[in-house]
């Protein structure tokens, strides 16, 4: 479980973290929703989704989606009952369910009451999607899994919910639910309660929360989080270099175009659900581990 000593924990950071989480999500909104300019290479992405054939990539993802809540639910399930078990105590259980709670009924809150999708007559579909739901009710629950497990499995468990995050926003991208921008809000609401409901367990039992850092445990091997930084990096710049090659150099609407613009908004959703995923596990690491 936890290492020897307990770290000082400052919730300065925590806090800071949160307000980052908020402004880029506010940023990504702006710019992707916002903007003319960023409708439009979310729309490009989307038509390129739309492009591909039903039987190479929609049957699956659409499987992966029907199968999503009900294994987002079992694993979620199965992590509150080891931890209720291994804490004797359910408040840290009920805190991570909450922290879950919030992320989805936030994302709803936020689609179609508080944001709004201004018509730049760009996209015949003029209603606000940005979050997504799908994604967000499966990032939110590898996040609270995530919380619920000890420090030394944590970076394990950031691997297993940065891809499983990263199937669920691409099946939903795939399918032409929702475009890029939406998946990325996603996963921004999931880690802003994130942050929020671990900064209230690690306060509550900061004992549990202490160990000796990265490399202490097979789990928390380093190899565990360069898995997420190395898609999360390579991911987000392959997405950019991708959409403004395709941009500079094919015709708008041709095949090649459409299908520069899918891989880029598939490079884009893998890259920031690792990238985040990492991120959250490397803060945890540091302001719980007891050797800082």
């Amino acid at each position: 479980m936890g290492g020897r000593g307990t770290p000082v924990l400052r919730p300065i950071w925590w806090i800071l973290g949160m307000l980052a989480v908020a402004g880029v999500f506010s940023a990504a909104y702006w710019g992707f929703v916002l903007t003319a300019t960023g409708q439009r290479a979310d729309e490009l992405a989307l038509r390129g989704a739309a492009y591909l054939d039903a039987d190479l990539a929609r049957r699956p993802a659409l499987a992966l989606l029907g199968d999503l809540p009900a294994a987002a639910a079992i694993l979620l399930a199965v992590a509150v009952l080891a931890a209720a078990i291994a804490r004797r105590d359910l408040v840290v259980p009920a805190i991570a369910l909450a922290g879950f709670g919030a992320a989805v009924a936030s994302t709803q809150l936020l689609k179609h009451v508080v944001l709004e999708r201004p018509d730049k007559n760009i996209s015949e579909a003029s209603m606000n999607s940005f979050p997504s739901g799908h994604t967000t009710f499966a990032a939110a629950a590898m996040v609270a899994v995530f919380l619920l497990c000890s420090p030394r499995w944590r970076p394990l468990a950031a691997v297993f919910g940065g891809f499983y995050a990263a199937a669920a926003g691409g099946a939903t991208f795939v399918l032409g639910w929702h475009r890029p921008a939406d998946i990325l809000a996603a996963y921004l609401v999931a880690a802003f309660w994130g942050l929020l409901a671990g900064l209230v367990i690690v306060l509550r039992e900061p004992g549990w929360n202490t160990w000796n850092g990265p490399g202490s445990h097979w789990a928390a091997a380093r190899a565990w989080t360069t898995l997420l930084w190395v898609p999360g990096v390579l991911g987000i710049a392959g997405a950019i270099v991708v959409y403004w090659r395709v941009s500079a150099a094919l015709a708008p609407g041709s095949e090649g175009s459409l299908l520069g613009h899918l891989l880029a908004g598939v490079l884009f959703i893998v890259g920031a659900a690792s990238f985040l995923f990492a991120l959250g596990s490397a803060f945890f690491s540091w302001q719980t581990s007891a050797r800082r």
